[in-house]
């Protein structure tokens, strides 16, 4: 009887379970048409658009996963951003659409497992359906349209189309390596050959690959500041290994690249899943701008660098519809305090939505006059007794400006010259003097720097910095035609 009593408790528990995923309210009326042309369609090119029969319908919580976003790191507010306000928010899955491939899947040569997610906010008068392209992307970052087949099609189209762009260029390098890898081993893909074996052998040739051999695909570019880190290979094995909106297949490795050892530069690059988009990384090791913590003299420690900079270049297609539309774009900028292009895909925005700084040009002109400001108006004489100089507020804030100034020009302003070296070339403040010397080493104008060289007293520790920034240019390479 005990037994019995037991099913029977357990027989009521799943009902329950299964009615609070149930959805009570009624279906919009666009409901049934829509059903209706996808099943016409399915003859023809669909792009595996199926909605469920009603009964089929369930409500879901989007869910930060622990392996995707680790949201115990995540503040509350954060996450709430990312849900549209309220992360208990639950929507109603009502179909599923084409499928994408998975981090671990190779660019390229892949099966798709994994179908994007339809959905309704049966909350919403709204007349709209919601495209979820994988389990990790919050609400914030879903793709609207309109309830129509033609709609959801017009979106799909476009993730297609990137898709057999890239596959066309890259392809026979895919295959190249391989054929070479089951005639070393006499096995065959899908066979023994497994597809580790075949990214074993991808990032082993992509960590040997000369960085000036990237070409970028696509004609558009935006340039970001991602704050700092204590090593480059932490942003690369992030991405590489946990990131779920990036191919864990690198274009480019810089951790133990030869191209790049004993030299000041750090690169790799990185393919985002859906839209196909480059993730070009970057920093730079010769950033220090204070000669007071540089090697300028055989009685010198090595340059204190605690922390290095972080940059990233994204190459993007164009596109009306990855992006999720302007509105999409617009609300995310918004709600995050970001100035991305209105046509930034949606992959791109996620694979950054967890950094607590992205910074393009915008934000780093905005904090430079910010900074500006705030140098102007510190006391001359601080009284603050046992605080080195290098503590001072002031002399703090001296110091963000003119690394600010570093990175607007590493970002590709392309105004940098005009509004911003000019500007600040005769600062009282040798570390802004500097920062510009950098800045105009990035445009490659060594004629900016002489004369920032000129004014300073031979044989000081400035003039010696300002005349370390000239090595690696190539003189005349890029400065304006002389009168």
């Amino acid at each position: 009887m005990m037994m019995m009593n037991a099913a029977a408790a357990t027989q009521a528990s799943t009902r329950a379970f299964r009615a609070s995923c149930m959805v009570y309210a009624p279906s919009p009326p666009w409901a049934k048409d829509l059903k209706a042309a996808s099943k016409a369609s399915e003859k023809h090119i669909s792009y595996d658009i199926k909605i469920f029969d009603e009964l089929a319908w369930r409500k879901q919580r989007f869910e930060f996963k622990k392996d995707a976003w680790d949201p115990a790191k995540m503040s509350t507010i954060l996450r709430n951003k990312l849900c549209l306000g309220n992360e208990a928010q639950e929507f109603t899955v009502i179909g599923e659409a084409f499928p994408f491939p998975d981090r671990d899947d190779s660019p390229v040569i892949n099966e798709p497992q994994f179908s994007c997610k339809l959905l309704w906010d049966h909350n919403s008068p709204t007349e709209k359906i919601m495209i979820q392209l994988s389990d990790h992307f919050p609400p914030l970052l879903w793709i609207t349209v309109k309830p129509s087949l033609e709609a959801l099609r017009k979106v799909f189209s476009e993730f297609i189309e990137a898709d057999a762009q890239h596959m066309n260029k890259y392809l026979p390098y895919y295959e190249s390596v391989q054929n070479g890898l089951e005639s070393t081993t006499s096995e065959k893909f899908g066979d023994k050959l497994s597809n580790v074996s075949m990214k074993d052998k991808f990032i082993e040739d992509m960590r040997k690959k000369d960085p000036r051999t990237i070409t970028t695909d696509w004609p558009n570019e935006h340039s970001m500041y991602l704050g700092t880190t204590e090593h480059f290979r932490i942003m690369e094995d992030h991405l590489m290994k946990r990131n779920p909106f990036v191919f864990g297949w690198p274009l480019l490795v810089g951790d133990g690249n030869q191209f790049m050892e004993g030299t000041p530069f750090r690169m790799s690059a990185f393919r985002t899943i859906f839209s196909k988009s480059m993730l070009m990384l970057n920093t730079r090791l010769d950033l220090q701008l204070d000669h007071r913590q540089a090697n300028l003299a055989p009685t010198d420690d090595d340059d204190v660098v605690l922390e290095i900079p972080l940059f990233c270049t994204v190459n993007y297609p164009v596109n009306a519809r990855m992006c999720g539309g302007k509105a999409l774009v617009e609300r995310f900028n918004k709600v995050m305090g970001t100035t991305y292009p209105l046509d930034m895909p949606v992959d791109v925005l996620a694979t950054f939505a967890r950094e607590q700084t992205v910074k393009g040009v915008t934000e780093l002109l905005s904090e430079m006059e910010f900074l500006d400001a705030a140098s102007k108006k510190v006391p001359d004489v601080e009284r603050v007794i046992r605080l080195s100089p290098d503590m001072m507020s002031g002399n703090r804030i001296v110091g963000q400006l003119a690394y600010t100034i570093v990175y607007l020009s590493i970002t590709g302003y392309d105004d940098f010259i005009e509004k911003i070296f000019h500007r600040f070339e005769s600062h009282p403040a040798d570390i802004i003097r500097v920062a510009c010397a950098k800045g105009a080493h990035v445009f490659q104008r060594g004629d900016l720097i002489d004369k920032l060289i000129a004014r300073e007293e031979v044989g000081s520790r400035v003039r010696l910095m300002l005349e370390r920034c000239k090595v690696g240019i190539v003189e005349g390479e890029d400065a304006p035609p002389s009168e």
